[in-house]
């Protein structure tokens, strides 16, 4: 029997202007791909859902219960250690990812070899920012092992204070590896690497569900960006999942299999791509239903608990504040220069508190020194009624960065608040001295 190696060809590269989400991105086919990594889906259920794993030599590394509706949270949990699994690709793939960052291209043409790894059909690899969190404010390990709904694993997050949807794109983390097999030495290596080079290595993720992508490799990476209470730059695999077409060339009654219209543009979760001909089931047609995915079952990936400190990385809800369906379409981002955001804190409405809150999650993560001024203007102005959330996140952020400077701040407002019972904040501020007195 003749054996068909798989083929990974590179198509083209994908215009990623305006998403402030994604510096680069490249499509490509994969033909006689090994299926060793692959997605296994059953068919709807009586209540509209079904079950999903993405499997690694036919052992999940995630588990999940995904609705029909767009706009609901999906169920996951862990899955099998891919530390368990015996793959070469994925040893080859990581010195690869650790010999330093040249370009997404150049990194695409040393990691074919794992590319060839996945089921046939096209896909995206992007060099995005994402968030080692469960898009609720928790470090990406500080999750249960049994199956809980996530906020982020939705295809489209509802805004339920203005009515408003943005659709889903890469942006948060979940592991695929023991946390047993985390060692500190190794985390602050990366962290050092993280501190001096513009282009640390890139960890590398799969994109899963809604806003959540699977960390694949770069589980210390993680662990490290968490410590410094930053973002981690990921490779990310992404698969086609939509399209668009032009509605004059489908016959009324008849689906999209049965037609097979070309199509206009193909969706890679927030990246859209001129199809150029290609039709319908030339992207979707080898997509199959498995009656028999096993059910989910109770694996142990996150015995270990880290403790960073106040690591504040913005949330799904943050980023409900930060976008709007007009601006998320359009893959705009709000510009957040420091002058403008200074201006903003004499408003006291609660848009602008809760605005200024996610703004300070935000920036505590991608620039440190513009969150830093910003929090501390914010802290000076005092607390007020719509005051209280961007207070508290600053206060937060302002745990993490000890100085003279901070601790002036920290006298201050404790001195003008020292009624804890009339300021929620006062814990918070009486906890800069309390939490390190032993120090």
């Amino acid at each position: 029997m003749v054996f068909n190696k798989p083929s990974v060809s590179f198509i083209k590269k994908i215009d990623t202007k305006g998403k402030w989400w994604c510096d680069s991105a490249v499509m490509f086919e994969v033909k006689n791909g090994r299926n060793t990594i692959r997605e296994i889906r059953s068919p709807e259920d009586e209540d509209y859902d079904r079950f999903v794993q993405l499997q690694i030599n036919g052992k999940p590394v995630v588990q999940s219960k995904q609705p029909v509706c767009s706009t609901c949270s999906s169920l996951l949990a862990t899955g099998y250690g891919i530390e368990n699994i015996d793959c070469p690709e994925f040893a080859s793939a990581r010195e690869c990812m650790n010999s330093g960052f040249v370009s997404l291209t150049d990194s695409f043409e040393k990691i074919k070899p794992l590319l060839g790894l996945l089921s046939d059909g096209y896909y995206a690899l992007a060099d995005t920012l994402c968030f080692p969190s469960d898009g609720e404010g928790h470090f990406f390990y500080e999750i249960p092992d049994e199956p809980k709904y996530y906020d982020a694993a939705c295809d489209g997050y509802y805004r339920n204070y203005d009515y408003s949807i943005f659709d889903s794109f890469p942006l948060f983390l979940y592991p695929t590896q023991s946390s047993l097999l985390i060692s500190n030495e190794r985390v602050e290596y990366y962290a050092q690497i993280m501190k001096q080079e513009k282009e640390p290595p890139r960890a590398l993720a799969y994109h899963f569900t809604g806003f959540m992508s699977l960390l694949l490799d770069g589980h210390h990476k993680a662990c490290a960006a968490a410590s410094l209470g930053k973002a981690l730059r990921c490779l990310t695999i992404i698969p086609a999942d939509g399209c668009t077409f032009d509605p004059e060339k489908i016959k009324v009654g008849t689906t999209y299999k049965q037609a097979n219209p070309e199509m206009k543009t193909i969706g890679f979760s927030g990246l859209n791509v001129d199809a150029e001909g290609l039709k319908y089931l030339d992207v979707f047609g080898k997509l199959t239903e498995d009656e028999n995915v096993p059910p989910i079952e109770k694996y142990s990936l996150t015995k270990n608990k880290f403790h960073y400190g106040p690591v504040l990385y913005p949330t799904i809800r943050d980023f409900a504040a930060l976008l709007n369906e007009k601006d998320n379409r359009a893959g705009a981002f709000p510009d957040l220069d420091l002058d403008t955001l200074l201006k903003l804190t004499d408003e006291e409405t609660e848009d602008t508190d809760r605005y200024l809150e996610a703004v300070i999650h935000y920036l505590s993560a991608t620039d440190q020194d513009k969150a830093y001024k910003l929090a501390g203007a914010i802290v000076r102005k005092g607390s007020g009624y719509m005051r209280h959330l961007r207070i508290r996140a600053s206060l937060l952020f302002l745990l993490g960065c000890r100085s003279d400077e901070t601790e002036q701040l920290f006298a201050d407002y404790y001195n003008e608040h020292m009624d804890k019972e009339h300021d929620e904040n006062w814990e918070i501020a009486n906890s800069y001295w309390t939490e390190n007195k032993d120090k």
